[in-house]
């Protein structure tokens, strides 16, 4: 992340203590990349965005040709990263088998709990 893109909120504390207590810092534009779940199909989704909140919509409205089918979906997960090729790196990231199974484990796994206690197995897990 690069210092002109960010700005420190609140006092001016040292870069330890920002480390150390968790001062806030902004920057925008944020960029996502999330997992959608698909309440009809139970299949993933892994994408990326600049606004969330509207991709996550057009999902749901069936403007999204590869998720039209698989209506209505539920975001299970989301990252913010500084800059575009960061998100969509790490989207890129979780299309690989690896990423997938990292994702199961580490990113979706409540998700996966829910299905997996009513009998259902999302599709791509063995």
């Amino acid at each position: 992340m690069r210092h002109s893109e960010c700005r420190l909120l609140g006092s001016n504390p040292s870069p330890a203590a920002i480390l150390r207590q968790g001062y806030g810092i902004a920057c925008s534009p944020m960029n996502y990349c999330y997992v959608l779940l698909s309440k009809k199909s139970h299949i993933f989704y892994f994408g990326s965005a600049k606004d969330l909140k509207k991709r996550v919509a057009l999902h749901n409205e069936g403007k999204v040709r590869s998720t039209k089918p698989h209506i209505p979906w539920k975001l299970v997960w989301y990252g913010a990263f500084g800059t575009e090729k960061e998100a969509r790196e790490f989207e890129k990231y979780l299309k690989t088998g690896s990423g997938k199974s990292f994702a199961y484990k580490r990113l979706v796994s409540v998700a996966l709990k829910k299905d997996f206690d009513k009998g259902r197995m999302p599709k791509g897990i063995t």
